[in-house]
C-alpha cells in the first residue's frame, strides 16, 4: 500500500512539474510574441516612412514642372500680347498712310487753287478754308510737310529732278521745290520733288 501511494505521488509531481513547464513556456511565448509585434510594427513604420518619403519626391518635381509650365505660358502670353499690340498699331499706320497717300493730289490740287490768280475773293477764301481744315485733320493723324526748301539735298527725303546753275547758293541746296513731299508718323509716303543747285 505505501509503495502504490508513493507511485500516485511521483505521477502527481510529474504533472505538476509538466504543469510548471507549460506555465514557463506560454509565459515566454507571450513575450516572444510581444517582442515579434513589435519588432514587425517597427519594420512597417519603417516600411510606411520610406514609402512617405518616396510619395513626396514625386509630389515635388510635379510642383516643380507645374511651376516651370506655368511660368513658360505666362512668358508665351506676355509675348504675343506685346506682338499683337505691335502689329496692331503697325497696321493702323498703314491703313492712315494708304489712305493720306490718297488724299495727296486733292492737297495738290488745292495749293493750286489758291495760288492761282482769280478776281472772286470769295471762291479762294473757300479753298482756303477747305484746305486748311483737310491738313488740320491729317496733321492731327501724323501727316507732316518734308522741309526741302534752301535745304541740303538727302535722296532719304527729297527725288531730284534737275540740277541747276545758281551763284546764290551751295552746291547740293534744293533751289525749288516742284512737288511736296509729306511723311507720317517719321516714314515717308511720297518724297519732295526738287531741283537741285549746281555751281558753275
Amino acid at each position: 500500500m505505501a509503495f502504490g501511494k508513493r507511485q500516485v505521488d511521483d505521477e502527481n509531481m510529474g504533472t505538476e512539474e509538466k504543469e510548471e513547464e507549460k506555465a514557463e513556456n506560454t509565459s515566454e511565448n507571450p513575450n516572444e510574441r510581444e517582442t515579434s509585434e513589435t519588432n514587425d510594427g517597427e519594420e512597417v513604420k519603417s516600411e510606411t516612412s520610406e514609402t512617405s518619403e518616396t510619395s513626396e519626391t514625386p509630389e515635388i518635381e510635379d510642383l516643380e514642372t507645374l511651376q516651370n509650365k506655368l511660368l513658360r505660358l505666362q512668358a508665351d502670353f506676355l509675348n504675343y500680347k506685346a506682338r499683337t499690340e505691335k502689329e496692331k498699331l503697325s497696321s493702323y499706320s498703314d491703313a492712315t498712310s494708304a489712305v493720306i497717300c490718297d488724299l495727296l493730289p486733292v492737297i495738290d490740287n488745292l495749293e493750286r487753287a489758291i495760288e492761282a490768280d482769280d478776281s472772286n475773293n470769295n471762291y479762294k477764301e473757300g479753298v482756303v478754308m477747305v484746305y486748311n481744315q483737310l491738313m488740320g485733320i491729317l496733321n492731327k493723324k501724323g501727316l507732316k510737310e518734308v522741309e526741302a526748301l534752301h535745304k541740303p539735298f538727302d535722296h532719304n527725303l527729297h527725288y531730284g529732278v534737275a540740277f541747276e546753275e545758281c551763284e546764290e547758293y551751295d552746291d547740293g541746296i534744293i533751289i525749288d521745290v516742284l512737288q511736296k513731299g509729306y511723311t507720317v508718323k517719321d516714314k515717308l509716303i511720297r518724297p519732295a520733288m526738287v531741283r537741285i543747285c549746281k555751281k558753275p
